[in-house]
């Protein structure tokens, strides 16, 4: 049949039964009787809609369709009445969706943020109820109309599915209803839904009313601003409201910008980004005006050059007495530390020569550079630009990789003066060839090893700024610090003054059979 398929949609009316073949060839055999399908005329269910997809004509001159339950349990021809112009017999055409009744709001205004019932509706939607906004109540991969949307509502067109199967990745995202329809047996209602934001739009389709929730109300925004005073309304890239703050004049201020000015702790919100001046750039003004409004989490960086454009010609723009709109964007988590060395103090030529293979008080060893990003990616020492770090925080980012106290080991029988070339690695520490189970490499044997005991205390004063290296340069010499833009390369300085213990390695020592360095170092004797 070459018909819009949607035109085809019918229902059984239990006249005539349905068979493998036309009712009056040889050799046909019923599929479902009468009677069968006088019950299912009148199914709740849409599973019990019915396809028409092949027609043909005995030469008796009676219509024979071929039809299929839209679950696919029945398929078989059944009789059509004596002409294609038109369903008879056992089959009449069947709208599977019905226009629902009209719903008036009951108040005299239309409101998007009242309060709306989602629940028992199967009459159309209100003005109110159309101009609100809603996400899906409950996100997954549930079938059933609640989780997810379908390029038609459910078992209302033959073959028509899901457009996604898991809704998790759009809880937050809000909708739009489009359209609404009542499907005829079931007698619900679902609507079609559009994405408020289109990196949202993949979820697009229609799903149960009932499946959503209103989103959070839009309070109307009352603030009022003095003609001596400027109001800022910030919002988020998507142009939602975060907060309105005002800004009173201050007795030197020449003008609105001035005020702005100082409200970003003297520093100009118009600076071109280009212009970076040590203390005092545009992510530093934009850090204060937030701070000083009471809003966390949000800033310039990741502002597209068009907003960042929109918000400098604002702020240029402003007068007394009125409100301008500042776009903000949510911050990811920054850094505080790009990078950790460790240093031992009381070993020669120490700030050259770092550690590069550490054992935790746990017992795990690793190398620098692994130690280093477990640090620098803690949530103690992570988080917006601005936030305030402190030299406990530094501490406790050691302390969730129990790295307060670490141990390291090194090779005297390599002749190294200094004793910093021979410092033992993961290749030495890897227990390739030891058969006593240990973690010395069998190559060590014969060798003197020296495990030291170093521990990482006073962040105030052992957490430095390694940029410069050698130099003394104490990241909290002036105070607690905050995250930058880009972060500190640090290093932390220990000490492991009077800790060394030394070792032969023999077949048969003790030490060679040792599992970590805090093994060795612990009252073992070669």
């Amino acid at each position: 049949m070459t018909t819009d398929a949607t035109t085809r949609n019918v229902n059984v009316t239990g006249s005539s039964a349905l068979y493998t073949k036309a009712g009056t060839l040889k050799g046909s055999k019923t599929v479902a009787t009468k009677s069968t399908l006088a019950n299912l005329k009148d199914s709740k269910s849409g599973q019990k809609n019915w396809r028409v997809y092949r027609v043909a004509t005995t030469n008796r001159g009676s219509v024979y369709y071929k039809v299929v339950s839209f679950d696919k349990t029945y398929r078989g021809w059944i009789y059509g009445g004596k002409s294609q112009s038109a369903f008879a017999g056992g089959i009449t055409s069947y709208n599977t969706t019905t226009a629902p009744a009209s719903n008036a709001d009951t108040s005299s205004s239309v409101n998007s943020s009242a309060s709306i019932n989602t629940q028992n509706q199967t009459t159309g939607l209100s003005a109110t109820q159309k101009a609100a906004t809603y996400k899906i109540a409950t996100t997954g991969t549930a079938n059933d109309g609640t989780q997810v949307t379908y390029t038609y509502p459910a078992w209302t067109e033959y073959r028509k599915g899901r457009v996604i199967t898991d809704s998790t990745p759009y809880k937050d995202a809000t909708f739009k209803v489009t359209d609404a329809t009542t499907r005829t047996r079931e007698g619900d209602l679902w609507v079609k839904i559009a994405a408020t934001d289109s990196a949202n739009a993949k979820a697009n389709g229609w799903i149960k009313y009932s499946a959503l929730k209103q989103a959070t109300a839009t309070t109307p925004d009352t603030t009022k601003v003095a003609n001596n005073q400027i109001g800022v309304k910030f919002v988020d890239a998507k142009g939602n409201a975060i907060k309105t703050f005002v800004w009173t004049k201050g007795t030197l201020d020449a003008n609105p910008w001035a005020t702005l000015k100082a409200a970003a702790g003297g520093i100009d919100p118009t600076l071109d980004i280009g212009v970076e001046i040590p203390g005092a750039n545009i992510g530093t003004a934009y850090q204060n005006l937030t701070k000083a409004a009471g809003i966390s989490g949000y800033g310039y960086d990741g502002l597209t050059q068009a907003q960042a454009a929109a918000n400098a010609a604002a702020i240029k723009g402003a007068t007394y007495g009125s409100t301008i709109t500042l776009t903000v964007n949510k911050q990811e988590a920054n850094r505080f530390l790009n990078s950790v060395t460790f240093i031992d103090e009381s070993n020669a030529i120490s700030t050259l020569h770092p550690v590069m293979y550490l054992e935790n008080s746990k017992g795990i060893a690793a190398a620098q550079s692994t130690w280093s990003d477990a640090i620098i990616n803690d949530p103690a020492i992570t988080g917006v630009i601005g936030k305030t770090i402190t030299p406990d925080d530094v501490q406790t980012a050691l302390d969730d990789q129990n790295l307060g106290t670490v141990y390291y080991a090194t090779d005297e029988s390599l002749l190294n003066l200094t004793n910093r070339g021979n410092r033992l690695t993961g290749d030495d520490l890897n227990g390739n060839g030891n058969t006593a189970g240990g973690i010395l490499n069998a190559n060590l044997l014969g060798s003197k090893i020296t495990v030291y005991k170093m521990t990482f205390t006073d962040m105030k004063k052992n957490a430095h700024d390694y940029t410069l290296q050698a130099l003394n340069n104490p990241i909290f010499k002036d105070g607690n610090s905050s995250i930058k833009r880009t972060g500190i390369t640090a290093s932390i300085n220990g000490n492991s003054m009077g800790t060394a213990k030394q070792f032969t390695v023999t077949q048969d020592s003790a030490v060679y059979a040792a599992k970590t360095l805090q093994q060795m170092y612990n009252g073992i004797t070669g």
